[in-house]
């Protein structure tokens, strides 16, 4: 195996630079709130620590309200949401991602794609009710247990 190029603490750095491209590209009308924020150590086959961790940061993003309540919220959301997939997929694409996994069927839409690069995968998945996150993960880093920065977006 390759040595990680970077360290958890880069890690997370790396990660909200991936997502910052995104986020940005959506703003406004988009805001976005902070989620989950993690490293997950790998074990080898027995069990054992291998010293290498993947760290994940998600964003959830926040459609503008709208100036009156839809008959069907939902059915709203999910109908806006095909813009977002569509102006993420063409602004990663263009940026030398790779599609790893793009899956169109409602409600579950994922649009996942890799920085070759870096190895770093973002992810744009949309919930049952229409509601959309932003998660970057990275490839193996070193593990060094620090705890997640503050959020930066």
């Amino acid at each position: 195996m390759n040595q990680p190029q970077f360290d958890e603490l880069q890690g997370y750095i790396r990660a909200e630079e991936h997502l910052r491209t995104a986020i940005d590209a959506l703003r406004p009308p988009y805001t976005i709130s902070p989620g989950l924020r993690n490293a997950v150590p790998y074990q080898d086959s027995g069990g054992q620590p291998t010293g290498l961790a993947n760290v994940e940061v998600n964003y959830l993003l926040h459609p503008p309200q709208p100036d009156t309540e839809p008959a069907d919220p939902v059915a709203q959301r999910m109908a806006d949401n095909v813009a977002v997939f569509q102006k993420l997929e063409e602004l990663w694409l263009d940026g030398g991602y790779d599609i790893v996994t793009r899956t169109v069927d409602q409600p579950h839409r994922v649009l996942r794609v890799q920085d070759p690069k870096d190895g770093f995968t973002i992810a744009l998945k949309q919930g049952t009710q229409g509601n959309l996150w932003l998660t970057a993960s990275s490839a193996p880093v070193t593990r060094t247990r620090i705890k997640p920065p503050r959020p930066s977006l």
